[in-house]
């Protein structure tokens, strides 16, 4: 007994089952986490290795070169990035998709741990840490203010912002930047030192066993037992001044100032021209991300009520709970016009409302399976899943339009046996609509079943829902559509449209027109197979490429190092002249931060949204490249990303950034070839700006010690290097306690930063006799340059060539620019160059969705080849997937599409969806012949034309219906790119489906 039976003697049975199942999707509905983009483990880890104050090359020797030893041993790792600057080592790891990335992060953290006794004793914390989707902050605010003055007030903030924040539900943390907490400070005064002949190794050793706090053991009393634990605590600042510290009772008062008070700082923030302070939410894994922004935003607005931030103002500049909602919304408007477009396309072609009504039901039925599934599944409702359902709705009336109209053609036949003329019109198309639709899954067989890849990923979430989807419309087309066709009256006669009735005679023409002309047949398909050439070399590539947000960043390329004041200079020339033309660029915002530390600074524009937006971004970018002013510390260049270390970190943008890697053994001929390639790629077009990162050198004071005469001293070469750091760069000591706070406690030379050569020279060391001499007595000061940092790729020492493609670029172009550039250069013996990592994901990209789409199409084969039980018809279906894509391109061309990740998706489903209409017509075709028509007249083809009374012509109406249905949910999804233009692709890519 088929389905369509069961229904039709079941029917309250049928219509309850179905009830059921569209309350349970509508409550599932309900409890969806609702997500921009679903929570991905990346596999990704960064360790960082904090060490201020020693030189990249210090770095590298000793902290860089062991570790990179250690993480080598590893599997799995694709590739392994490292970074030496003064500041400290980073790394980078690069696994392969298939790992389980919380296993490599416990054996990096092991390897990291192996290696801690090679590293510097005074390396105090290592953090390993990997990356997710859900580590992005969910809101960003910026506080600025023109009364408070905020690099004070970092007790305030944590008070009445940051800790009230954090006890909201599903806050995870609150980070605040651009301001510091405060630390005692021992600010030692060189020339007290040398007055009182303090030894500056002696007195830290001092103060470090000053503050301690230990356990004992135990001791017995009879029955009774007693913890030991001496207590050296220092409890106040009072105390750390009154410590003594050398003889005759001088105590550390009396050489250094000591105090509570702010760390300093060496950044700075900017908002519209006032100083900034940078509020970062992060979410708890598992939160939902709208609820968490909702009561997030609930509390700032209670927290701005009360006054308790008098003088300060909040602006916000990311609000992913607002993203989420307003893309979501987007899409959700843009399916319900698809919906009501596509039932009036129904409509059109049926010429009946009941009947269209009939097949409309399909669609909220499937939708709501598809829900509840989902959330079963524990899928979340973020862009990619809210696409598939959204691209599958289009095919859902697929299956109910053609079994629907094969009912009715058997209703015209036997008008008094409407249940048999249901089972039986039901019959005749099963095969066919199970086919489709089994065509239309498999596709996504390989990456569902298959191994984790960065193309898998976006292919799964838009996939599984899709899926469901598809497989509920099958479902409801051989269950409920013949129960309630049965009980439906049909028109009176197959609904008669002049226009269709004209497409059907000419369609019948031009079918017997080329049998007739096979050669000429041959040759048009050919010429229609060739025209890919046009559209194909002006359609641009870029797999991972970003979104074209209305926001855009300048940074600055600077040509040597300079202190903080002059890089806020600079910054405020380019931030004064963006808001003196904040209307005609459409500003809302303009946001900046510099770091003396990092030697980077940059700047965010942030452009207005909505129907305040007038100009497309890269217009007004352009505008902004041809008026900026001109910097003498530098160059500020559109669109070149940095991070905080200062690296180029692309992504966000339709202006994208590659980058290419020199490798060798010495860091001084890397940047000479840097520069001879960076001069080659400049000169070709496809390049904006091209630039060597790190490329400009910072003067170093290398001070050696004289090992012979500190000999001769009684000095050890090392004593005098520890007593250098203590004066320039400082040195932690023990945690003061504060109450229930522990604060930080540094030792340091006062002002160590302005200190001039001369006074560092002039330093007294104190010899075991008890006389001093001067620090110049015993080192010898050359100057020389050095590189601001080092990189490091796969444990080869690297030097990167960042380029910036110009607006809309194409990334096959610039590939073929770099090749031309690049083949004859003559690179020393040891040095090479490797295409970035970008170049790296695309190749990989490409070939794994070569793959995808080959298996794709042999599934679909085995699929036709086991229903038809014919290895012939599959084959001629299969051409109708070249010519789609033939169509796909043309369609690329037309809406200015750039081919990416998300366009692979669309091809995807169109692979399974266009064969639909070679599956039904085959089908048809083959069922006409069984009943005894000629091949000629089975194939809808007469001599003298064709009638609307003939079967032959039965299949061009719902064939029709099914293409324009789809493609008018596929375009108005595709026209929400107007504000969500992430996801557009793949929609556009299922418009060419006709």
């Amino acid at each position: 007994m088929t389905l369509a039976e069961i229904a039709l003697k079941r029917p309250v049975t049928t219509i309850m089952l179905f009830i059921s199942c569209v309350v349970f999707g509508l409550l599932s509905a309900r409890m969806l986490k609702l997500e921009f983009f679903p929570e991905l483990d990346a596999p990704f880890i960064l360790v960082q290795v904090p060490y201020p104050g020693a030189t990249p090359k210090e770095v590298e020797r000793e902290i860089v070169r062991p570790l990179e030893e250690s993480l080598a041993t590893i599997s799995g790792i694709d590739n392994m990035f490292a970074n030496a600057d003064e500041n400290g080592a980073t790394f980078f790891l690069v696994f392969d998709w298939n790992r389980n990335i919380k296993v490599k992060l416990s054996e990096v953290r092991e390897r990291v741990d192996a290696a801690r006794g090679e590293l510097p004793a005074d390396i105090q914390r290592i953090q390993v840490l990997k990356f997710s989707t859900n580590d992005e902050p969910v809101l960003q605010i910026r506080l600025s203010s023109t009364t408070t003055n905020l690099m004070d007030a970092y007790d305030l903030l944590e008070r009445r912002i940051k800790r009230p924040l954090e006890r909201i539900p599903g806050v995870a943390a609150v980070e605040l930047s651009g301001v510091q907490p405060n630390e005692v400070r021992i600010d030692l005064l060189p020339e007290r030192i040398a007055a009182h002949n303090i030894d500056l190794n002696a007195l830290n050793m001092r103060l470090s066993s000053a503050n301690f706090s230990t356990s004992a053991g135990l001791i017995h009393d009879g029955e009774l037992r007693y913890r030991v634990q001496p207590i050296g605590e220092i409890r106040s600042i009072e105390e750390y001044g009154n410590l003594v510290v050398g003889d005759a009772g001088v105590r550390l008062r009396d050489i250094a100032d000591v105090r509570y008070a702010q760390r300093e700082i060496d950044f700075r923030r900017v908002l519209n021209g006032n100083y900034a302070v940078g509020v970062d939410i992060r979410r708890e894994r598992g939160a939902n991300l709208v609820d968490v922004c909702t009561r997030v935003m609930a509390e700032v607005r209670k927290i701005e009520a009360s006054g308790a931030l008098a003088g300060i103002e909040l602006y916000m500049v990311g609000n992913q709970g607002e993203g989420v909602t307003s893309s979501l919304g987007e899409l959700v408007k843009s399916g319900w016009e698809g919906i009501v477009l596509s039932m009036l396309i129904l409509y059109f072609f049926l010429r009946h409302w009941p009947s269209t009504l009939m097949v409309a039901v399909s669609v909220p039925i499937c939708i709501a399976i598809s829900l509840g599934a989902m959330y079963f599944i524990g899928l979340s409702l973020n862009v990619l899943t809210m696409m598939g359902l959204l691209l599958g709705v289009g095919m859902l009336v697929d299956n109910a339009v053609v079994v629907t109209e094969s009912i009715y053609q058997q209703r015209e036949k036997r008008p008094d046996d409407k249940i048999g003329t249901a089972i039986e019109g039901t019959r005749m198309v099963q095969l066919a609509v199970s086919a489709g639709t089994l065509s239309s899954i498999i596709v996504f067989l390989p990456n569902v079943f298959g191994g984790t890849t960065q193309v898998g990923v976006f292919l799964y979430y838009v996939a599984v829902p899709m899926s469901v989807a598809l497989l509920a419309s099958w479902f409801v087309a051989v269950s409920i559509i013949p129960m309630l066709a049965a009980r439906i009256e049909p028109p009176k006669g197959i609904a008669q449209v002049q226009i269709v009735e004209r497409w059907k005679t000419r369609y019948a023409r031009f079918l017997a027109w080329t049998l007739a002309h096979r050669r000429w047949s041959i040759v048009g398909l050919l010429l229609i197979l060739f025209s890919i050439a046009i559209p194909i070399t002006f359609v641009k590539t870029d797999f991972f490429g970003g979104d074209a947000d209305r926001d855009f960043q300048i940074g600055y390329e600077l040509n040597g190092n300079y202190r903080l004041d002059q890089m806020e200079k600079a910054v405020r020339q380019v931030e004064s002249y963006l808001l003196s033309h904040k209307e005609e660029f459409e500003i809302e915002s303009v946001y900046a931060w510099m770091s003396e530390r990092d030697g980077a600074m940059q700047t965010r524009v942030q452009l207005k949204k909505g129907d305040e937006a007038r100009r497309p971004v890269e217009e007004i970018k352009q505008a902004v490249r041809e008026g900026l002013p001109k910097l003498a510390i530098g160059k500020p260049v559109v669109d070149m990303r940095m991070g905080p270390g200062g690296g180029n970190a692309g992504g966000g943008s339709d202006t994208p950034s590659l980058s290419i890697n020199i490798t060798g053994d010495s860091t001084e001929v890397l940047t000479e070839v840097a520069q001879d390639v960076s001069r080659l790629l400049a000169q070709h077009t496809e390049f904006a700006d091209v630039r060597v990162d790190n490329a400009n050198q910072q003067q170093e004071i290398q001070m050696r010690v004289d090992r012979e005469r500190a000999a001769n001293l009684g000095f050890d070469p090392a004593q005098v290097g520890r007593l250098i750091q203590v004066a320039m760069r400082g040195v932690p000591l023990r945690e003061f306690r504060m109450g229930d706070t522990e604060v930080p406690v540094w030792l340091r030379f006062k002002d160590a930063d302005k200190m001039s050569l001369d006074t560092l020279k002039e330093i007294r060391v104190t010899r075991p006799d008890g006389e001093s001499v001067p620090l110049s007595a015993l080192v010898s000061v050359d100057m020389s340059p050095s590189a601001r940092a080092i990189g490091r790729q796969n444990r080869k020492t690297s030097t990167t060539i960042t380029l910036d493609l110009k607006p809309k670029g194409d990334m096959g172009k610039a590939n073929e620019a770099i090749e031309a550039a690049l083949k004859d250069y003559p690179f020393p013996t040891g040095y090479g160059y490797d295409k970035g990592q970008r170049f790296e994901d695309d190749a990989a990209a490409a070939n794994e969705m070569l793959f995808l789409l080959l298996l794709s199409i042999v599934l679909i084969y085995m699929v036709m080849a086991a229903l038809f039980e014919s290895m012939l018809y599959p084959v001629a279906i299969l051409v109708s997937i070249i010519y789609a894509v033939v169509g796909v391109y043309w369609t690329f061309l037309i809406w200015e599409t750039t081919f990416s990740v998300m366009a692979f998706i669309g091809i995807m489903i169109l692979t399974g969806v266009v064969v639909n209409n070679g599956i039904v017509m085959v089908e048809h075709v083959n069922t006409l012949r069984r009943q005894g028509y000629s091949a000629r007249r089975s194939a809808g083809i007469g001599r003298q034309g064709a009638s609307a009374a003939d079967p032959d012509h039965h299949r061009l109406p719902p064939s029709l219906a099914c293409c324009h249905c789809a493609s008018a949910m596929s375009a108005s999804v595709a026209v929400a790119r107007l504000t969500t233009p992430w996801h557009a692709p793949s929609p556009v890519v299922c418009c060419s489906r006709p």
